[in-house]
């Protein structure tokens, strides 16, 4: 369902699809994540409606950035979560955690359907307080 890319392309394109692009961070230029995509602790999972980029935050945790298109918002969305955690698990992982702004109620639905749990603390990002949902992850066996 997922797998791992290094295609600045695609990602740049699907991050920048005018569906997913309001969502991810403000501003209307386009994006340009290949400072992201070559250093190799930051993953990308890409499917066929989209995926995650799991930046490097600290040893062994990853924050979870989600860019899915429309036609994957879902069922394979969720689908696609589970796959991204196992492959943080797999991938020896700790811990993945994502921020969750406030007035979207069904980032959070998805973010908690996926398993991750609030931390109850906030992060201004662009001057929004979003709040930090976590998940620790068990070693995979």
């Amino acid at each position: 369902m997922l797998e791992k890319s290094h295609n600045i392309d695609l990602i740049n394109a699907v991050v920048n699809h005018p569906d997913v692009r309001p969502f991810v961070g403000p501003g209307g230029n386009m994006l340009d994540l290949t400072p992201l995509v070559i250093q190799p602790e930051n993953w990308f999972l890409l499917g066929e409606y989209g995926g995650f980029g799991l930046i490097w935050s600290a040893p062994r945790v990853h924050e979870i950035h989600t860019f899915i298109l429309p036609a994957g918002r879902g069922r394979w969305a969720k689908d696609a979560a589970q796959e991204l955690i196992a492959f943080a698990r797999k991938n020896d992982d700790i811990m993945v955690w994502t921020k969750v702004p406030p007035d979207q109620k069904n980032v959070e639905f998805f973010t908690r359907a996926a398993g991750l749990k609030p931390t109850g603390m906030d992060v201004k990002t662009f001057d929004v307080p979003y709040k930090i949902y976590s998940l620790e992850l068990t070693p995979c066996l």
